[in-house]
């Protein structure tokens, strides 16, 4: 009896050695074959240091202007909703978003999580979006897709991507993504 279960643990034992190994050679072919969302030569960055409270009047007091209003839609909403044909980066400018400069280290690491996964990314929320962290991929200086980021609740708005991006966002990847662009912040 006692050979019998040395054996089977010993059989046990070797399959889930192999199966470790299968694991590791699926892994390398999926990095292998991950697009990235967008065919761009270049990221720009920006960064919107609001609040939340900043930027809806809660109250409802006051009378909100067509730039307060774009820049509501902006922060928490899904404006823009496709490519604008007005420069993005200008409208975001104009919004007092500040330009990061990314070297082309940072470019490649961000391409990299903006790229296609094969994962299970679960969808809940718990709080509304503050998109402060903006990413625009450009092709040729053209805009070719757009990123909203809140590293609060991970959520994101991707546009203009031909790449299903429905398992972006993943904790780790935004973890990733958020030790680029503010090296020197502690994650949310």
């Amino acid at each position: 009896m006692r050979k019998c279960i040395l054996i089977i643990a010993y059989i046990l034992l070797l399959s889930c050695n192999h199966s470790s190994k299968k694991d590791i050679e699926i892994e390398k072919v999926v990095k292998k074959e991950s697009r990235p969302f967008f065919d761009s030569d270049e990221i720009d960055h920006y960064f919107g240091n609001y609040t939340l409270e900043s930027v809806i009047d809660f109250t409802g007091k006051s009378k909100r202007s067509k730039k307060q209003q774009e820049l509501e839609s902006l922060f928490v909403g899904y404006f823009p909703d496709s490519i604008p044909k007005k420069d993005f980066g200008e409208i975001l400018l104009n919004h007092n978003y500040k330009k990061s400069n990314l070297t082309i280290k940072q470019q490649k690491q961000i391409e990299n999580i903006f790229s296609e996964k094969d994962s299970l990314q679960m969808n809940a929320y718990a709080c509304v979006p503050e998109y402060r962290d903006i990413f625009i991929f450009k092709k040729k200086e053209k805009t070719v897709g757009i990123a909203k980021i809140c590293f609060k609740c991970n959520r994101f708005q991707i546009i203009g991507s031909k790449i299903d991006t429905q398992y972006f966002g993943l904790g780790t990847e935004l973890d990733k993504l958020h030790k680029i662009v503010r090296p020197n912040e502690k994650t949310p």
